[in-house]
């Protein structure tokens, strides 16, 4: 009986201890941060909080991204009931614009050996204009604030962080670490959670918390087909390059369609390649004159087809729409915004397919009638019955009332259409017009 009790308690205790075992949610987030992608951690985070996880742990590769997103993402990483973690890992990676909100508000910021941080100016654009220039201090302004007011609460050099935006300073691991930036260097998830176990943090709320760590499992949530799918497409609408595609297409199509009603195809393909790009558009910086510019383009070879300027009005489109072309995504980054050999050449394809299409508008506009009754001017028939002076033709497929212009016309004979008078033709031998 008293081993079978001991069997027992023993049974029990090691229930217990495994049921006592503390979990960390793993997110694994190495892309760009867009309203798709911020999904992974909102959604981990909302788990964590649910399940009573000891700590969620963000593994951190990003450029940055959009600052809608990077908002949504750091509120939640404040008002998170599970302690968080950013790690800016493995080496080589880096959390650049809006990872460096992520990561320093996180309770606890790591980064691996031979990564950097930083560099989360605002890219933001209107052109070179002083509108332009208070927008751009405007937004500045306010993410600097939010960086200051993070590392107030989390302890963290509010100097730096501040230097981060508004100066676009970036900072290795090391330099990081002695900026007060970060709270340590981990080479590894072993050797990080290794470190942070039982360390005390202090949340945002001002409440401290010792993270105990001790023989914690790793849970990742496993993403499903459709959120692969989903962040898929989100990530290629964000896309600077495809935004900007989508745009040529779109104005493209609507152009094609205005010179040429009725042929519908062009038009449904362009307004749905607007409509993609005012949605993708959200996501990144668009210079309003830069838009204008491409806009006043189109406008130009429009008139093109109303006034007769000899080519100058297509000219100035081509020109505008090639400048606001160039101009339509500002900042400095590969992130959000085409590379020049994508801009110049798609520029000029719309250019020259608006500017061919207007010619072939105004040739087609200039041309002569070819269907009706003016349609019969010029052309070649056969007379049925002797001109004498009248007589009748076969014309245009049906036969006409006709008049000889001079003398009579034999039957057989091929004649001329000179003109329509009152349904009766004016004809002439084809050797007397020749």
């Amino acid at each position: 009986m008293s081993r079978l009790v001991c069997i027992f308690l023993a049974a029990c205790l090691s229930a217990t201890a495994g049921a006592a075992l503390p979990s960390v949610r793993l997110v694994r987030f190495e892309t760009e941060i867009n309203a798709s992608t911020a999904k992974r951690i909102l959604e981990a985070i909302d788990a964590a909080d649910a399940a009573g996880d000891a700590l969620v742990l963000i593994e951190l590769d990003t450029p940055g991204g959009s600052v809608e997103a990077t908002e949504t993402i750091v509120k939640k990483l404040l008002v998170a009931k599970t302690p968080t973690a950013v790690w800016v890992g493995p080496s080589g990676a880096r959390a650049a614009s809006g990872g460096f909100y992520l990561l320093i508000a996180a309770d606890v910021a790591a980064m691996a050996p031979g990564t950097r941080a930083g560099a989360a100016a605002v890219v933001f654009g209107m052109g070179k204009s002083e509108d332009g220039d208070i927008l751009l201090k405007k937004a500045t302004n306010d993410l600097a604030a939010l960086a200051r007011s993070i590392a107030e609460h989390r302890g963290r050099n509010v100097e730096a962080c501040d230097k981060a935006v508004v100066s676009a300073e970036s900072f290795t691991d090391a330099a990081a670490v002695k900026a007060g930036i970060v709270d340590l260097v981990a080479k590894d998830r072993e050797d990080l959670l290794r470190q942070l176990g039982g360390r005390k943090v202090k949340r945002f709320d001002g409440r401290d918390l010792t993270l105990a760590l001790a023989g914690a499992k790793i849970v990742e949530p496993v993403r499903t087909s459709a959120a692969k799918i989903e962040e898929r497409v989100g990530g290629f609408l964000g896309n600077p390059t495809v935004v900007y595609l989508l745009f040529l297409i779109g104005l493209a199509g609507l152009y094609a369609e205005f010179n040429h009603p009725g042929t519908w195809v062009p038009g449904l393909v362009g307004a749905v390649a607007l409509i993609l790009f005012a949605f993708s558009a959200q996501q990144l910086p668009v210079s309003v004159i830069g838009l204008i510019l491409v806009l006043l383009g189109l406008a130009l070879f429009v008139l093109e087809l109303k006034i007769v300027s000899h080519g100058l009005f297509g000219i100035a489109g081509t020109v505008c729409v090639i400048a606001g072309s160039v101009m339509l995504f500002p900042g400095a980054g590969g992130a959000v915004r085409p590379p020049l050999l994508v801009v110049l050449p798609g520029s000029l394809t719309l250019a020259a397919f608006c500017f061919a299409a207007t010619r072939l508008a105004i040739r087609a506009r200039l041309a002569p009638l070819a269907t009706g009754v003016e349609g019969l001017r010029g052309e070649i028939g056969v007379v049925e019955q002797p001109c004498q002076p009248e007589g009748t033709v076969f014309v245009h497929g049906a036969l006409w009332k006709a008049m000889a212009a001079s003398g009579s016309v034999p039957a057989g004979t091929r004649v001329r259409v000179l003109r329509v008078r009152d349904l009766t033709v004016d004809v002439e031998p084809v050797d007397a017009a020749g």
